[in-house]
């Protein structure tokens, strides 16, 4: 490393280049663990974003830390094919630690935040995710069992296909896009629900929120039955697309063979508002 020294009228300076600045300031780590298959996987970290992959190599974990501050440490524990990792700081922050922690496909795989934001992506398996303020993106999942738990965050579910999904929020928004050919129970306090994409074929879908609006919008060409119910319901449907609000509706949802190899809708709304699009 060359340092420039700048004599002033007697006094020296040392002129630092920055690339060498952030070097000093973050510290990069890497660990691998082997298992065997359905391996367990808990990961926690409350002082920044966390991130999954699949791994290139079966039975292989490997963990690359960036660590933002020297009070931040690193734990990991191995039991047989029990993992178990946690970042450790006696200082609160948002931003002083980055894991990326590449996995095998068939692992169960619990993430942990309170402010920090999970991402997973490109797996199968079982997923669940934990958060009290931090955001929760998931995005191109399939066959997988996922489980979402979020306080007051958002959840971002793209491109999930043929899996099993579980959410529950107490005031986060909640955002489902390109959700295909699953099964999902999605419900919010106080937050929005927003659907959005072609939901495929056999998916059953049921978004409920105590408070918040529910806003769905599915192609036209996509064969549906939606049973919605809601003090203010905004749609734009035939009357053979929705089913009718009140003691009916379980009428509408039996008759599903009416839409061939299309998915079941059923939307719920205490006091907010409930808008189903049907866009060309």
């Amino acid at each position: 490393m060359s340092v420039a020294i700048v004599v002033h009228r007697g006094v020296a300076t040392a002129l630092i280049p920055l690339c060498v600045l952030v070097s000093l300031a973050q510290q990069k780590k890497e660990i691998g663990y082997h298992v065997g298959d359905r391996a367990v996987l808990s990961i926690t970290n409350n002082y920044g974003p966390t991130t999954i992959k699949p791994s290139a190599r079966a039975g292989e974990v490997l963990v690359t830390m960036i660590l933002h501050s020297k009070s931040v440490r690193f734990e990991g524990q191995q039991h047989g094919n029990r993992v178990q990792l946690r970042a450790v700081s006696l200082v609160e922050g948002a931003n002083l630690a980055e894991f990326t922690i590449m996995i095998p496909n068939d692992a169960c795989v619990t993430l942990r935040s309170s402010g920090g934001v999970l991402r997973a992506e490109e797996l199968y398996g079982d997923l669940i995710f934990e958060s009290t303020t931090g955001a929760i993106e998931l995005k191109n999942i399939r066959d997988s069992h996922i489980h979402v738990h979020a306080l007051s965050g958002p959840a971002t579910l793209v491109r999930i296909r043929n899996s099993h999904i579980d959410v529950t929020s107490v005031s986060g928004d909640i955002n489902l896009r390109d959700i295909s050919a699953s099964s999902a129970v999605v419900h919010s306090d106080s937050g929005r629900i927003a659907y959005e994409g072609d939901p495929g074929t056999g998916g059953d879908y049921r978004l409920t929120t105590h408070s918040g609006n529910v806003n769905v919008s599915i192609p036209a060409t996509s064969p549906v039955i939606i049973s919605s119910r809601s003090e203010s319901v905004q749609s734009r449907l035939n009357s053979s697309q929705i089913g009718r609000s009140g003691p009916r509706d379980n009428e509408m949802l039996s008759s599903r063979s009416q839409v061939s190899k299309g998915s079941v809708f059923v939307l719920r709304s205490l006091r907010g508002k409930i808008s189903v699009l049907r866009p060309q």
